[in-house]
């Protein structure tokens, strides 16, 4: 049997979706959708950053970073700063409210991990962990 690569992108992609939905689901009584979940995870990791960081962080533009990290102000997750370095430009940073939605974002991105990966075999696990290891490395020519 033939297996053509672009049945495996559709498999993968409707994958993808059911786990971002599923994601988007649990976290959405944070009050978060997952644009904003994904900034808070970036200004937990990286910040302070500027709003222009989390949107290359994000590989988004600065415009749909702003909307999300103005949502993120608005729930007092997120506190914005002028940056010590340059008065004209401010900072992001995670409020301790913040904090305590991070880790209930990761808690929960752990256990749809868990929920969704965890029905397969350990053996099955490891053998897709190597092949995502490889489509996600450099391209060869």
């Amino acid at each position: 049997m033939e297996i053509f690569p672009e049945a495996l992108a559709e498999n993968f992609l409707r994958v993808a979706r059911r786990l971002r939905r599923e994601t988007s689901s649990r976290t959405a009584p944070l009050g978060l959708n997952l644009h904003q979940s994904r900034a808070l995870r970036v200004i937990g990791d990286a910040g302070p950053l500027r709003p222009s960081e989390v949107a290359e962080h994000l590989g988004i533009v600065a415009r749909s970073a702003t909307d999300a990290v103005a949502g993120l102000v608005t729930a007092g997750f997120v506190e914005r700063t002028t940056d010590p370095a340059d008065g004209r430009a401010l900072l992001l940073a995670l409020s301790p409210s913040g904090r305590a939605a991070l880790e209930e974002v990761e808690r929960i991105r752990a256990e749809v991990g868990r929920d969704f990966f965890g029905r397969l075999p350990e053996t099955d696990r490891a053998a897709l962990a190597a092949v995502l290891e490889r489509l996600d490395g450099p391209t060869s020519p």
